[in-house]
């Protein structure tokens, strides 16, 4: 056949590819294959704790011509539930994507059923289509959602569905493992010559299978050609190569958060996929990726995004007046930034893409995208530079700065020239200090859209964590402690402090923060700059712990009060992932004890230094009598804020120390 005929735009292909798995049913997808093993099974063997366990997860991507080009993806998961914590199992959430023009992703085929065994029998109940819901996430995202009837301790549960798909950007990854264990996990994916695909690798279990075989297949083509006024359905056929990839894990470990892991997306085990190359026959080949400047073009085009900051008219009126009586630049910017601040609600949803500014600006509330595109219209309303700027947070992974991924950035934040200076600026907390930005948002980079190009940018903010803590008490011959204490925060600290406060209410706040311990009380205690955010936040208050009705022979002391590091928050042995701090810390504590009058010092903490390579980390520990008093002082700083995996023992030994020489008591001995 000449393929010169064959305009790609029309051409209309019919490919069936199937592969056998070595080792399972003819049919891999067909359900139905719960063994009475399964059913019977009370607990998981490799990990004893597990709530569930997934038995089997296959999933499957292949290319249609039969609508245009699209995507199929099939998947068939099941699940065994072992204890009452693994019921929520039965919950399923699945993703799918629609744009305005017409393209779209359908959810096909939801198919489930619940085994349970009763009186020795397998009774089966099937997933009610009525069950099934849509929800509108954002813009573009939809969920389609369902919970599996009738599962109790014991089920096992099983769900299928396809998804087509007229993006054949948007190639699903497969996560290989879960939050429960995984027994056996599965994808392939059947690439046809028309399309290239990066693939990338995530996390450090080993493939279990990990196999690409190239089979020739002889394709039904079906064109339509102009005759006349009229055009005509023509038929042919077609050779080409088709590449089936397949991958498989087995017996992986159920995934746990770990302490400061920026993103399980990051280090969970997984595949993902990025179209770098189309070429359809006897066509120029189109690269798709590696093109930041026509990214940003297009994003800067596309009217969920940068459209909306092109008509902002509806925005002049609030500009004057808060410009009114302003010339100084930044004075500009934070007027605005306190205006989107009081005047928009975050609704907590992490977007980048909006169906319309005004509405969101008229309602006063929205996502982080139409949150900080007000305040980037705002500003340039006022005269201001400031260009959006996308971000992934923490929990949504590091984005990928080799090639352009929409789907590598989940949020929206905004980037301010004033002079020769650049303030990174988000409008979604009220508590955030001018010129800091949330933890969340601390993630590498982030790319500006500034101009025809972009540029990337480090995200990091203007602030250290720091706490610092003094005290000036006094020990009583019966052992009560008494004293008044002072607590300043900035940055993280001061931020969550701020928001608990606003979240709770103060006097609900204050209440908690009184009762300190079995052995503590707060009293009279004051609140500073809670709404002053470029200020430390500062908490003074009263702090007493009862004694016994007598004066005591020996008194024992725990130095550091309420404040002591209780236990190492890296607990594991042996740690794949890296640390990640977000920012540096300072934590300093001190404590200045007046002695009980005819008492002496029994026992007393030896002063510690502990230094990690670098000065990545430092801990400093002194006690000792000073001017008549015990003076008590503890400091640690983490100067570097991401630790490789290799380094973790050093820090879990570092944490240990520092635990231990919280913990030492102090020995007061009455005289004579």
């Amino acid at each position: 056949m000449n393929t010169r005929f064959l305009k790609p735009w029309l051409v209309l292909l019919l490919l069936v590819v199937g592969v056998v798995t070595p080792g399972f049913a003819e049919d891999p997808f067909k359900m139905g294959q719960v063994t009475p093993e399964d059913l019977k099974m009370t607990s998981y063997a490799p990990d004893t704790s597990a709530a569930a366990v997934v038995l089997y997860d296959l999933g499957e991507s292949s290319f249609l011509f039969t609508k245009g080009t699209q995507l199929q993806f099939k998947r068939l998961i099941r699940i065994k539930i072992l204890k009452k914590n693994g019921l929520d199992q039965a919950d399923f959430v699945i993703p799918y994507y629609r744009r305005r023009d017409g393209n779209k992703e359908e959810v096909l085929n939801v198919k489930g059923v619940t085994y349970n065994l009763e009186n020795g029998e397998t009774v089966k109940l099937k997933l009610d289509e009525q069950a099934i819901f849509d929800e509108k996430q954002d813009a573009n995202w939809y969920l389609k959602k369902l919970t599996m009837p009738g599962v109790k301790v014991g089920s096992v549960i099983e769900l299928s569905y396809t998804i087509k798909s007229d993006f054949i950007k948007l190639l699903r990854e497969w996560e290989f493992q879960h939050r429960i264990p995984v027994k056996w996990s599965e994808y392939r994916v059947g690439m046809v010559p028309f399309f290239e695909y990066n693939h990338i690798s995530h996390g450090f279990h080993p493939y279990h299978i990990k196999d690409a075989k190239i089979q020739h297949k002889t394709v039904a083509v079906r064109w339509q050609e102009d005759v006349g006024y009229t055009s005509m359905d023509k038929n042919g056929s077609l050779s080409m190569s088709v590449v089936q990839y397949q991958w498989a894990m087995k017996d992986l470990p159920a995934f746990t958060e770990e302490p400061y892991l920026s993103s399980a997306q990051e280090y969970i085990s997984k595949i993902e996929f990025e179209l770098s190359k189309v070429q359809y026959p006897d066509q120029k080949p189109t690269f798709t990726s590696g093109d930041w400047a026509s990214f940003t073009n297009e994003l800067q085009k596309d009217d969920e995004f940068g459209l909306q900051l092109t008509n902002t008219t509806y925005l002049k009126k609030v500009a004057d007046g808060l410009m009114a009586g302003k010339t100084d630049s930044l004075e500009k910017v934070k007027a605005v930034l306190a205006y989107v601040k009081n005047n928009m609600r975050w609704d907590g949803k992490h977007r980048i893409y909006t169906e319309n500014l005004r509405k969101a600006f008229d309602n006063h509330s929205g996502s982080s995208a139409e949150v900080n595109l007000v305040l980037t219209a705002l500003l340039r309303e006022t005269g201001v530079t400031a260009y959006p700027m996308l971000v992934s947070t923490r929990a949504h992974g590091k984005p990928l700065t080799t090639s352009p991924m929409i789907s590598k950035f989940d949020y929206v934040i905004s980037c301010v020239q004033v002079g020769a200076k650049t303030y990174l600026l988000d409008a979604t907390e009220k508590d955030l200090p001018f010129g800091m930005l949330p933890l969340r948002c601390l993630n590498g980079q982030g790319w500006v859209m500034n101009g025809p190009e972009g540029k990337w940018m480090p995200l990091t903010g203007s602030e250290r964590n720091i706490q610092y803590v003094s005290g000036q008490l006094k020990i009583l011959p019966t052992g009560e402690v008494t004293g008044t204490l002072t607590e300043d925060f900035r940055g993280v600290p001061a931020l969550q402090a701020r928001s608990a406060i606003r979240d709770k209410g103060q006097e609900t706040y204050l209440k908690e923060f009184a009762n300190a311990g079995t052995d503590w009380v707060r009293q009279q205690i004051k609140l500073h700059n809670l709404d002053n955010l470029q200020e430390n936040f500062r908490k003074e208050y009263q702090l007493n712990r009862a004694g016994d009705t007598a004066p005591a022979s020996l008194l024992y002391l725990s130095p550091m009060l309420t404040h002591a590091q209780g236990e190492n928050p890296f607990k594991l042995a042996t740690r794949l992932y890296p640390i990640d701090f977000a920012a540096p810390v300072d934590e300093t504590y001190v404590f200045n004890y007046q002695l009980p009058e005819g008492y002496e010092l029994e026992e007393l903490p030896k002063p510690a230094t502990l230094s990690l390579p670098n000065n990545a980390a430092k801990f400093t520990y002194v006690a000792q009598m000073a001017d008549g008093k015990l003076q008590i002082m503890s400091k640690l700083s983490i100067n570097k804020t991401f630790f490789d995996a290799s380094e973790y023992g050093n820090l879990r030994e570092f944490y240990n120390r520092l635990v231990a020489k919280h913990a030492e008591k102090i020995v007061l001995k009455k005289k004579g």
